[in-house]
């Protein structure tokens, strides 16, 4: 048994497609990108200075020649988008820490401490240079740096860098001769659009370093409801729609066969505020309508987190980052960002909250995950054993292991969250779950083992950032 995700009905779908359209053919998009502009016209595309318009044939022909599945290789691992797994990566971009009640700068230390959580976690599945944004290295080699850092201290899957034309060409070949590996996506990165219908010049860049070297990306537009588009979320999706499918049909021109991933992680607003809502009941619905977007285009879909607008690790940020992870999860959605540690609408993070996310995403997944109903499951035989007011602490060796089998599948043995009786949890010293959590990632920060790497691995990644700056924690 198991719960089941049916979320859009196909009219409606059908209806955002016909005015994505008529959208796409008529108000177009722009690629601020001389060279990417270019492309479309000689490719036949009609165009108004950087505005760049398209029809519904250039759409189809573009997804014909998408993977609906592809790797993405690491380091030491590998996963398959598209192959039913919801892929859990880190944060990106947050400027703030959260550290013991008060709002930090990102600085060296916590930067390379987040990455030591990122790599440790056993739910994370990639790692992400972008995980948090900071100023603390010299701009020339900010972004190669970030890039160096991930791969010499996680082994997963890596998202790239996409801060202009260099800054993807150096993740790009960085990480291949890294990896020694040149014939299979080691990258998969964000192509950010900005709402309405508008790639800046850094991502157009991006964009094409990615689809020419054959790296994938996910197409991503990041709206706010009543500022950057109209204040219905139907209309939310059908500018998120032209948007990506823009995206789709750039990459796919560059080079057929791009790995590309249908992107929606746009956000309500409270527009009393002015400020996104991505902790909002909305937001869910949002999160669910993307998956079901891009199954109809079939595409491989990122979109969610553990999204929440709470300030501090508290009720409002459990409630609302269960809520939205819950939603991706359940739609099926194939890559999840933001997946732990997110608080004030993903600009902020915290290593509590990482901690704590960690167990409640282990809680969706369980949720998720379903149970099975057989004639083993029933244990039928402790039932006749135990007899009518009998009790199934002392079962036979048999039915007991079976009875303890099922029970070890069945339930989740969670560390954070506290089951005991009062009594009991001010006899232990009536630790509150921040007190836990604490305690849980400063063990962790300890106990973290660089991976080894080779004299040649070094060598490739000083080719790109100085030894001194790279290796010296005091730089």
């Amino acid at each position: 048994m198991r719960l089941k995700y049916d979320f859009a009905d196909q009219k409606e779908l059908d209806l955002i497609h016909e005015y994505s359209m008529k959208m796409l053919a008529e108000n177009g998009v722009v690629f601020a990108c001389e060279e990417l502009v270019e492309l479309f016209c000689s490719h036949g595309f009609r165009t108004d200075g950087q505005i760049v318009y398209m029809t519904e044939a250039d759409v189809l022909k573009a997804l014909k020649t998408c993977p609906s599945v592809f790797p993405w290789q690491g380091r030491s691992s590998s996963v398959t988008v598209g192959g039913g797994q919801t892929i859990c990566a880190p944060s990106y971009g947050p400027i703030y820490l959260l550290e013991d009640g008060y709002y930090h700068k990102i600085d060296r230390k916590r930067y390379t401490d987040f990455a030591k959580l990122n790599a440790s976690s056993k739910v994370l599945d990639v790692s992400n240079p972008n995980m948090l944004d900071f100023s603390f290295i010299p701009e020339t080699y900010a972004s190669d740096w970030a890039m160096a850092t991930v791969l010499m201290m996680d082994t997963k899957p890596a998202i790239g860098m996409v801060d202009g034309r260099l800054s993807a060409r150096n993740a790009i070949s960085m990480t291949q001769e890294f990896y020694g590996i040149h014939d299979k996506p080691v990258l998969n990165s964000l192509i950010s659009v900005a709402s309405p219908s508008h790639f800046s010049t850094a991502m157009c860049e991006a964009l094409i370093e990615y689809a020419t070297a054959g790296q994938a990306v996910f197409i991503t537009p990041s709206s706010m409801s009543g500022m950057t588009v109209p204040g219905s979320i139907a209309s939310l999706l059908l500018s998120n729609n032209v948007e990506t499918l823009s995206g789709v049909v750039a990459a796919q021109m560059i080079r057929p066969g791009t790995p590309v991933m249908y992107g929606i992680q746009s956000h309500g607003c409270d527009l009393r505020y002015g400020t996104p809502s991505i902790g909002s009941a909305e937001q869910v619905l949002i999160f669910s309508a993307a998956k079901a977007m891009g199954s109809y285009y079939d595409l491989p879909v990122r979109t969610g987190g553990s999204s929440c607008d709470a300030k501090q690790v508290d009720m409002q940020a459990g409630i609302e980052s269960y809520a939205t992870m819950n939603a991706t999860i359940q739609s099926g959605a194939d890559l999840m960002v933001h997946s732990l540690g997110s608080l004030e609408s993903d600009s902020s993070v915290s290593f509590d909250k990482f901690i704590y996310d960690e167990e409640i995403l282990q809680m969706v997944q369980r949720v998720n995950r379903g149970f099975e109903v057989s004639e083993e499951t029933l244990l039928y035989d402790c039932f006749l054993e135990a007899g009518p007011g009998g009790q199934f602490l002392t079962l036979s060796d048999d039915n007991m292991e079976d009875s303890l089998c099922c029970y070890r599948e069945d339930y989740l043995m969670t560390r954070i969250a506290n089951h005991v009786s009062h009594g009991t949890w001010e006899e232990s010293g009536r630790k509150m779950i921040t007190d836990v959590t604490k305690e849980m990632w400063t063990k962790r920060l300890e106990e973290y083992q660089m991976p080894d790497i080779t004299a040649d691995q070094k060598e490739v990644l000083m080719k790109y950032v100085p030894g001194d700056l790279l290796f010296n924690e005091e730089a």
